[in-house]
């Protein structure tokens, strides 16, 4: 008994400590809107983010080449004679290089 009324005494002592502690345990950690779950939310959030800038930065620059392209015909005869080998009637193709050119410096010239 006499051990009983030691633990009882603590606890009424630091009742509020224990209620403090209890209470962030909950809600920092144990809860299902807990503070953990929330910052892998937000990291999910951050990723999902920086992924769809990326595509709409994406977007933006083709659409641009796609303009661009629209806007010249010759270019688009130029980027279908290059980049895929096409080859009008009268003509051979020699491939002298394997090299991948980028797209801007197609529309750009």
């Amino acid at each position: 008994m006499g051990k009983l009324n030691n633990v009882w005494s603590y606890l009424a002592r630091h009742k509020y400590l224990i209620t403090i502690v209890l209470g962030i345990l909950l809600v920092g950690v144990i809860d299902e809107n807990s503070f953990r779950k929330y910052m892998i939310l937000q990291m999910r959030y951050n990723e999902a983010r920086s992924e769809l800038d990326s595509y709409v930065e994406q977007f933006h620059r083709d659409s641009v080449r796609l303009n661009a392209l629209e806007a010249n015909h010759k270019g688009v005869e130029r980027v279908a004679r290059e980049r895929y080998f096409m080859k009008r009637a009268n003509e051979d193709v020699y491939v002298l290089s394997t090299d991948e050119r980028n797209v801007e410096e197609d529309v750009v010239k």
